[in-house]
């Protein structure tokens, strides 16, 4: 820690740091128990950011904030930008010392819509991001801590107060406190509800205002005792090693999932983004999984569903880049409890384009609102009777080299005190049955309705 405190003091005398100045630094560090920490964390009521993607062997978890962008309304997206912009100019780091693909910076999400008066949601703003004081990162293989603060640290000795606070965190801590089990659910019970909307969305369609409208269930997962999220997702990472793990944490609320669906990646000028929709069970036998892949393969309401999403990715990607790449038919995309018809889709970005004025072109994508989009969330707005939050918003992270990855907010959950409010979507096109359409929904629910003891 010392050798850490040293190379933070030469490099604020070398760089002549003033008090607007935000530094960024970062370092080796020792192997990194995110567990333990977690443990620790959860004692604490700061705001904190977790994610791990297991198969692509990045894990990261921001602590604590020493700058918040929280942004409301229609303009959410532009003054997002606009309080960003105002840092970069009085931005200073030794990151280039480091060979790093990316060092995360601002982390947080956005929500699915505006949502300025929804109770269940209010720890969070409808644009939310934050800049962590710590930052603990594991990237193939290599483990850092990052260091963020504005000024000189050392004026009034407050690096001594952050970095007491770091040897807390890091303070063995392996908590046996289980999920635990649910006591009440409400799983099931809004079925006649999902299916009126359905049939309702379906004479929309048949209207021709829209063709495709994402509808969502809230189900209500009651706890007999609180439980500790870091067994969550210790479980989550376990079971989805191809998905975005993550945790959000903003006051008495956590926002936490498995997302298989990459809303867009950008580094070295390339992006990248998911078009996933289409969804089938997994067999019992090889035999019966490859049944049902083909099955989705050939199944035209499915197809049409996925031609719908590359089509608003590809059109969406030609606003900022030379050259979109992907292949003309879907595969599959195979989770442990469900399987996806899945275009990867790659561009160049071609102009210095900001990361929100790309994430605008991109989200809410026709996966989890419809098309045309503005009915559709319209649609959405009025028919469920529940406010999505930042479910089907994104959630992820970015800096100012451009770069940043986020996921589209599905499979997730928030967690408040003993309550979980687990949400699920299907998109409905037509074509589309209600009963299979809430069979589907199940199967969405189960990343999160599984992690429970007496769930089966």
């Amino acid at each position: 820690m010392k050798i850490i405190l040293d190379k933070i003091k030469h490099f604020v005398q070398t760089n002549s740091i003033k008090s607007r100045t935000l530094s960024s630094l970062i370092f080796d560090f020792d192997t990194i128990d995110f567990s333990s920490i977690l443990n620790n964390i959860q004692k604490i009521e700061e705001p904190f950011f977790y994610t791990t993607h297991v198969k692509k062997n990045i894990s990261f978890l921001g602590f604590n904030s020493v700058f918040q962008v929280k942004a409301y309304g229609d303009s959410r997206i532009e003054n997002t930008e606009k309080k960003i912009s105002e840092l970069e100019e009085n931005f200073c780091s030794n990151w280039s010392e480091y060979n790093v693909d990316a060092v995360p910076l601002f982390l947080g999400g956005m929500k699915f819509s505006i949502d300025n008066s929804n109770e269940l949601w209010s720890d969070f703003s409808d644009s939310d991001w934050f800049i962590p004081k710590f930052l603990f990162l594991e990237l193939d293989g290599r483990s850092f801590v990052v260091y963020n603060f504005f000024g000189n640290p050392f004026v009034n000795d407050k690096i001594t107060s952050d970095f007491d606070t770091l040897k807390i965190l890091l303070t063995k801590n392996n908590s046996d406190r289980t999920i635990g089990k649910i006591k009440i659910s409400s799983n099931g019970k809004e079925k006649k509800s999902w299916i009126d909307n359905v049939n309702k969305a379906l004479r929309e369609i048949d209207s021709g205002s829209v063709q495709k409208i994402v509808l969502s269930r809230q189900v209500n997962l009651e706890l007999e005792s609180k439980t500790n999220i870091t067994k969550i997702l210790e479980k989550l990472g376990e079971n989805y090693p191809r998905c975005y793990v993550f945790a959000f944490r903003k006051n008495k609320s956590i926002f936490f999932g498995a997302s298989p669906e990459k809303l867009a990646k950008i580094s070295n000028g390339i992006i990248e983004a998911d078009a996933l929709a289409g969804s089938i069970s997994r067999g019992k036998t090889e035999e019966e999984d490859t049944a049902l892949a083909e099955t989705l393969l050939a199944s035209k309401k499915d197809l049409a569903e996925q031609k719908i999403v590359v089509s608003f990715i590809k059109n969406s990607f030609t606003h900022f880049c030379d050259n979109v790449i992907y292949e003309k038919h879907p595969i599959i995309r195979k989770l442990p409890n469900i399987q996806h018809l899945w275009t990867p889709i790659k561009g160049e970005v071609s102009s210095e384009q900001s990361i929100f004025s790309i994430l605008k072109e991109l989200h809410p994508t026709p996966a989890i609102c419809g098309v045309p989009w503005t009915k559709a969330r319209d649609s959405i707005i009025e028919m469920e009777p529940h406010d999505r939050g930042l479910f089907s918003g994104m959630i992820g992270w970015f800096n100012f080299n451009n770069e940043g990855e986020f996921a589209v907010a599905i499979r997730s959950a928030l967690l408040k005190e003993k309550t979980i409010y687990a949400f699920a979507g299907c998109g409905i096109v037509n074509g589309s049955v209600p009963e299979i359409e809430y069979a589907e929904s199940e199967l969405k629910l189960r990343p999160i309705i599984s992690l429970f003891e007496n769930i089966k």
